[in-house]
């Protein structure tokens, strides 16, 4: 019998959706209301899982055998490293550290940057809600996945007709979606520091002649800059084109910073917006267990935190790891190619709903799907918890139980 279930969340993305319509008949989804074709393709994941079995060098195995062969390589291990828990409920980032404090491994997530530069200079943050409702000017800068993703342009439309508003685009190139964009600033990477102290310098009053390069057109940021000064309420979006490079936490302090001038006589928040196919969460679930929402080590018995020495790429790329768990839908996200490559020499664990290709797994342990089979709960872009359902039933476990069934396992046979 058809069962028609509203309000779903979905987690394709960091949108983090919780208006979607699904059809079900308790083993499979029939039917999925949206507009957007990511959260489509994250629905359809539930066919993809109960077919999935476990396996050991490429061999399927039983569960338990493939758990114990987890837990033989973990006991070899003295430098293991945690990554991943894209798309995870916070279910399973609880369970992911209590599996890195088990064994004292480091574990980190692609939110590093953001995390560094945050807490050299804070961070000013605000809800959809609040962009939505009062915000006149928003600049996406290296953001145009979000841009032009269909439903987070129709949150912000809700309630766009009470005032006048101005978007901005900023990056590399031009949004695909330029109808939607009142003005675009081309801004190569590379440049986005000295565009944003040319920004703070133009706010105070300094003049500059168009012939001094900023990576931009000095005509283009005197306008964003009249824009500001005209505006009551300022969102900044930055994504991942902003965060590109090894210096980008300095380029997210400088943001900061400038965001920061602007509040002197006006309201202006900033969101971090990850990947087109990332959520947030984890650096949340870090933080509040840990104290630290990055390159957290437990080496020491204890969380200790270091912005370089406990880069998940870093370590990778030094050879200073010896075992790789990964965990959740997007294993590989945020990863350095580099690292990546460096990955396929030592042995890896992964725990998730999907099997990476790329890459020679030790040990593969399948899992179903938060907001699919399993219920929970997931961080939206802004920082707002919203629940998942359980919608059709799996044979397979969640990934916090299987994190949970190899964390008991350790217990119960120490080295």
């Amino acid at each position: 019998m058809a069962n028609v279930i509203e309000d779903v969340t979905c987690a394709g993305c960091c949108c983090v959706c919780d208006n979607i319509q699904i059809t079900t008949d308790g083993t499979q989804i029939l039917n999925v209301q949206t507009t957007c074709s990511q959260g489509r393709s994250w629905f359809e994941q539930f066919g993809q899982t109960d077919p999935l079995l476990p396996l050991i060098d490429g061999r399927t195995v039983s569960h338990s055998d493939a758990v114990q062969q987890a837990v033989d390589l973990i006991h070899l291990s003295k430098a293991p490293l945690i990554w991943g828990m894209s798309q995870s409920s916070t279910d399973s980032n609880r369970a992911a550290v209590a599996l890195a404090d088990q064994i004292g491994a480091t574990i980190d997530t692609a939110a590093s940057s953001n995390v560094r530069a945050l807490q050299q200079v804070g961070e000013a943050s605000c809800t959809l809600g609040e962009v939505r409702s009062r915000a006149d000017l928003i600049i996406y800068w290296g953001a145009d996945a979000l841009l032009t993703n269909h439903c987070h342009r129709e949150t912000l439309l809700a309630g766009h007709e009470e005032f006048p508003r101005t978007i901005v685009s900023m990056g590399t190139k031009t949004p695909e979606s330029s109808e939607d964009v009142d003005k675009s600033i081309q801004v190569e990477a590379q440049n986005t520091f000295e565009v944003i102290w040319y920004l703070r310098g133009l706010l105070k009053g300094i003049d500059f002649h168009e012939g001094e390069s900023a990576g931009a057109y000095i005509s283009d940021l005197k306008e964003l800059v009249s824009l500001i000064q005209q505006s009551k309420y300022i969102v900044f979006f930055f994504g991942p084109e902003f965060k590109q490079g090894h210096l980008s936490h300095r380029d997210i302090e400088a943001l900061s910073i400038l965001v920061r001038e602007i509040q002197a006589d006006r309201r202006c928040h900033t969101i971090s917006v990850p990947p087109a196919s990332d959520t947030k969460g984890v650096e949340h679930v870090l933080a509040w267990q840990t104290g630290y929402a990055a390159n957290v080590n437990f080496a020491a018995g204890y969380p200790r935190y270091f912005p370089i020495e406990f880069s998940a790429s870093q370590l990778i790329q030094r050879g200073e790891i010896d075992l790789c768990v990964l965990v959740g839908a997007q294993p590989l996200s945020g990863l350095s190619k580099e690292a990546q490559k460096y990955l396929t020499e030592v042995p890896t664990i992964l725990v998730g709903p999907a099997k990476v290709d790329d890459l020679d797994l030790n040990v593969y342990i399948p899992t179903g799907v938060y907001g699919i089979h399993f219920p929970g709960s997931i961080y939206r872009i802004d920082g707002t918890p919203l629940p998942l359902r359980g919608l059709v039933s799996t044979n397979l476990l969640s990934e916090a139980d299987v994190l949970t069934d190899i964390t008991s396992f350790l217990k119960q046979t120490p080295v």
